[in-house]
């Protein structure tokens, strides 16, 4: 099998496909990639199908060099990328030979990259998935995020030099919520008080959630009285404390914080794209527009691809 080096593991990089279904009755999550848009078109690029497991690059990148020969692809949040030097610009792909070293100078725009190989990247396959659960740890390469000295393997194949027609990385700085299904729980006022309000991401978020600072749109009610019931990927959770929650899909099966919104299907890339210390404000819509927004989510995915100047001689 084709092998890729890791010579620095930058700050989070994991194996991810598109998640493990089917469990969370059980307490086991989705996992799986944050950015599923960026994700597939990786996939795209490479000729892979949209499901097939990639590496997951969170804000700083990490250093690899390739140990055979083997097309790639990147799509995603631009985190300067290039290759022997030579930038290489997310939404393309283009063949790695032997030796060849990819770096990341840092973040330009976005949070998330997404770097596929023909046939999927190799790894652990935990319940249907090779996707990293990080807090279970168990999937991809150990459970764990990638460290200096490892290998990855992926299958190989044939792929030629395309480039995505779009931008793959939707770095955008409002989100579209729907209703939540406990809003009837907080103020008459706190949905309108949390359209009208911009917050700057915390530097404590992760994949289990993304924590907000900003203003108390719910004057800091006792969230915590409610039941124990299940959490979505997108709900606007509010704590105790007041402070705002936008669950990822590393988040746990249950909780107790009662929900205010839902950011809509088709903003979830919008959500793996923000990065500490960016603004983010909401928008409400209905359902109607949330059903719109991700067909033409899924129509822009099927966009003919264009041949791109990545082939070097």
């Amino acid at each position: 099998m084709p092998k890729i080096r890791v010579i620095k593991p930058g700050l989070q990089t994991t194996i991810q496909d598109a998640g493990r279904f089917g469990y969370e009755h059980l307490g086991v999550m989705i996992s799986g990639w944050l950015d599923d848009y960026a994700a597939r078109w990786a996939n795209r690029l490479i000729g892979n199908m949209q499901d097939a497991a990639v590496l997951e690059i969170t804000l700083l990148g990490p250093e690899l060099v390739a140990e055979d020969a083997g097309w790639a692809a990147l799509a995603g949040a631009d985190l300067g990328a290039s290759v022997n030097g030579r930038a290489w610009v997310p939404g393309t792909s283009q063949m790695l030979r032997t030796a060849d070293r990819v770096r990341f100078a840092g973040i330009r725009r976005g949070a998330r990259a997404y770097l596929a190989f023909p046939g999927g990247v190799l790894g652990d396959e935990v319940l249907g998935s090779r996707s990293t659960d990080v807090v279970a740890r168990f999937g991809g390469l150990q459970g764990r995020a990638l460290k200096a000295g490892d290998i990855v393997e992926y299958s190989g194949g044939q792929a030629r030099p395309l480039q995505a027609p779009v931008e793959t990385c939707l770095a955008r700085s409002v989100v579209r919520v729907l209703p939540g299904v406990r809003v009837h729980r907080f103020p008459p006022d706190a949905l309108k008080r949390l359209v009208s309000s911009r917050f700057r991401v915390s530097p404590h978020s992760d994949r289990v959630g993304i924590r907000l600072i900003g203003p108390d749109v719910a004057d800091a009610m006792r969230a915590s009285d409610g039941p124990s019931e299940g959490m979505a990927v997108g709900a606007v959770e509010v704590t105790a404390g007041g402070e705002l929650l936008i669950l990822l899909k590393s988040r746990g099966s249950i909780g107790g914080y009662p929900t205010l919104a839902h950011v809509i299907r088709a903003d979830w890339p919008v959500l793996a794209q923000l990065k500490p210390g960016d603004e983010i404000g909401f928008s409400l819509v209905n359902v109607e527009e949330a059903r719109t927004a991700l067909e033409k989510l899924e129509t822009s995915l099927q966009s003919p691809l264009i041949p791109s100047d990545a082939q070097r001689e």
